[in-house]
């Protein structure tokens, strides 16, 4: 295994490419690596860092990874995007579609306008709650037990599984890691992007995976957009939410492993 600034490269074979969402950590998807690094040459890669900008585009962070790709000397792979990095992948297959073998979109999105509505709801609380559980006067404990809560709610990208601990502790270990102006720039980034009426020229194999307790992203969306992918297999993973890769890596796992195989990939 070798691990650069901004990827983690492992195994060999077909190339597996992997974006994170808006967190942004190659780490995220640790779980896939250890368990699919013995049949694929998994390339877990970190978003860009930028500076808030109003012109920032989705195309931007996606030709991070390409250029990540080129130096790695990967002229195809498999594109894997989990949420915001399901944007990035959605990206790279429409624009450049010479360097896309097959793409695995994870409780993504085609355009931020599909996510589920805030209103006066427990999701909305718990939501709002998990963002004030990074105040600075706060202790760690007092943070990991109020994300646990948020999580049991359901609330913004954690889920109430087993692993959601998991989460937590990979938010306390990798989350600040590109600050609040990396994250604007990526919300920037992302509510400006459309690719619906671009989906429908995909023409590699598609595999979209929701986990059944995603809040972010609702049913009705997920159905609309695996109808616009030509030949798109939609899996379901039983009680994950937002992270299900995270926090139901078993089952995400598996899910990955059996398209691929399908696909003779």
């Amino acid at each position: 295994m070798a691990e650069g600034n901004n990827f983690i490269d492992a195994g060999s074979g077909t190339a597996v490419v992997m974006v994170p969402g808006m967190e942004g950590s190659k780490e995220f998807f640790q779980p896939q690596i250890e368990r699919m690094s013995d049949s694929y040459r998994v390339v877990a890669c970190d978003l860009a860092i930028r500076k808030p900008s109003i012109s920032s585009s989705i195309a931007d962070y996606a030709a991070e990874v390409l250029t990540t790709m080129d130096s790695l000397g990967i002229e195809k792979a498999v594109i894997l995007g989990e949420s915001m990095g399901g944007m990035v992948a959605q990206e790279i297959v429409t624009s450049h579609p010479e360097r896309v073998q097959g793409l695995i979109l994870v409780n993504t999105m085609d355009n931020a306008r599909t996510r589920m509505g805030f209103g006066l709801n427990m999701f909305t609380l718990a939501t709002l709650i998990h963002n004030l559980a990074f105040l600075p006067f706060l202790t760690d404990r007092m943070r990991f037990r109020l994300l646990m809560w948020v999580g049991r709610r359901r609330g913004f990208i954690l889920d109430p599984s087993p692993g959601n601990r998991d989460l937590v502790q990979y938010f306390f270990d990798h989350e600040p890691e590109c600050g609040a102006g990396g994250f604007l720039d990526r919300f920037l980034a992302c509510g400006k992007q459309w690719y619906t009426e671009k989906l429908k020229d995909i023409s590699v194999p598609a595999l979209v995976i929701r986990g059944t307790e995603d809040r972010l992203v609702s049913p009705e969306a997920t159905v609309q957009f695996v109808g616009r992918i030509p030949g798109a297999r939609l899996v379901l993973i039983e009680g994950g939410g937002h992270c299900c890769s995270f926090t139901r890596p078993d089952d995400t796992t598996k899910a990955l492993l059996d398209w691929l195989g399908d696909n003779e990939l």
